[in-house]
């Protein structure tokens, strides 16, 4: 899926008054409650579920006991809505449907003690084992369909399902299904998440939606230090690089060795070239080869694509980096960002792997982690 076009933040836009909600069991926290919160974040994640934690002042000083660590309103296995943004409307955006799932309480020796409530996107009821799966001639909706029933549940595609691309082999390695199918949604843009199930005379099912995200607009956002980017720290490493990638297996019915390979010739580059001094560094790896004997292959022609994917996963993995600008609640794991006033070596497009949204009285921040993605199909 190709980027849309770079789209300048501030525009039009004010920062001036974070604004959250939380829900518990369908019911907004109370202003009293709302009071004792201190900081509430998001986390996202290319490879895990969506987190969220809210942090809580335990201590109630009139009447001198906890507050909430032992009550019920925070109870694990209670259902937890967080819309994070900035006051006003259609300027805060819903971060997380999901449940708590953890308490964990401070008793401090000094200072107040507080209550970190922590809770996770309802997707991890279906994480029930890891498995390595080879798709073959699929679309992303085929293969969510095939995983809505390996999990148990009903797959509610998206009518743009007819439009996506079908894939000659796609790995899942040692993932779990709707781990790796948050990831795949994640790539192209689409929301995942679990709505109430069931028909007329028949037991209830949970169903999955997988289609176009309806709550975040996805964008690319320009970022340039000094000015909209706080802070990043970028990381360029050869270590783990190669310059090819062998693929074998062995053929069951022909009694032979199935072989497919790859170089950085094979991968088609978006500005990479000679920009940024890649093509110099290219040399400190250029003997350097990774062998793959252990996933399935039926033919040379899966090992040719699977080899090639391999090579590309791994050269997207060479500059990686972190950072932090003001909060934007429509940054999420599978935007892209471009980032300019690093020079040329590292400034340019990354593909963001994970995001943290906290909003406490000192403000609201996004942090981000992403990797340096300009190589044609990096994000398929």
């Amino acid at each position: 899926m190709s980027a849309p076009d770079p789209i300048p933040i501030f525009q039009g836009q004010d920062f001036y008054v974070p604004y959250f909600e939380v829900k518990v069991g369908d019911k907004p926290l109370g202003r009293e409650t709302i009071r004792d919160i201190i900081q509430v974040s998001y986390k996202d994640n290319l490879k895990d579920i969506d987190s969220f934690e809210i942090t809580i002042n335990n201590w109630d000083a009139a009447k001198l006991r906890f507050k909430y660590s032992d009550g019920n309103l925070f109870l694990p296995g209670k259902k937890a809505e967080l819309w994070m943004g900035y006051y006003g409307k259609d300027r805060y955006r819903l971060m997380l449907t999901g449940e708590i799932t953890s308490l964990r309480p401070s008793f401090p020796a000094g200072g107040q003690p507080t209550l970190v409530v922590g809770g996770l996107n309802l997707l991890h009821q279906f994480r029930k084992k890891q498995r390595s799966y080879a798709y073959r001639d699929l679309t992303d909706t085929g293969i969510a369909r095939l995983i809505a029933k390996e999990v148990g549940a009903e797959l509610k595609p998206a009518p743009k399902a007819a439009n996506e691309e079908k894939f000659p082999y796609l790995l899942q390695d040692n993932q779990y299904d709707i781990v790796f199918l948050m990831e795949r949604a994640r790539r192209i843009g689409y929301d995942l998440f679990v709505e109430e199930g069931g028909n007329k005379g028949k037991a209830a099912k949970p169903l999955l939606y997988f289609g176009p995200s309806e709550n975040v607009k996805k964008k690319t956002y320009e970022l340039f230090y000094g000015k909209s980017l706080i802070e990043f720290s970028p990381e360029l490493t050869t270590a783990k690089q190669v310059n090819e990638v062998v693929v074998r297996g062995w053929s069951t019915t022909k009694k032979q060795v199935i072989e497919g390979k790859a170089t950085r010739a094979d991968l088609e580059t978006k500005g990479l070239g000679k920009k940024g001094g890649q093509d110099e560094i290219a040399s400190a790896f250029n003997e350097k080869k990774e062998v793959v004997a252990d996933r399935p292959i039926a033919n040379e022609k899966e090992a040719k694509q699977l080899a090639i994917n391999t090579l590309r996963s791994i050269a997207n993995d060479m500059v990686k980096g972190n950072g932090s600008t003001l909060g934007l609640p429509d940054l999420r794991t599978g935007n892209v960002v471009v980032i300019g006033g690093l020079g040329s070596r590292f400034s340019g497009r990354y593909f963001v792997t994970g995001t943290t949204h906290s909003i406490s009285h000192g403000g609201y921040t996004t942090q981000f982690e992403c990797r340096r993605e300009e190589l044609a199909g990096g994000a398929a």
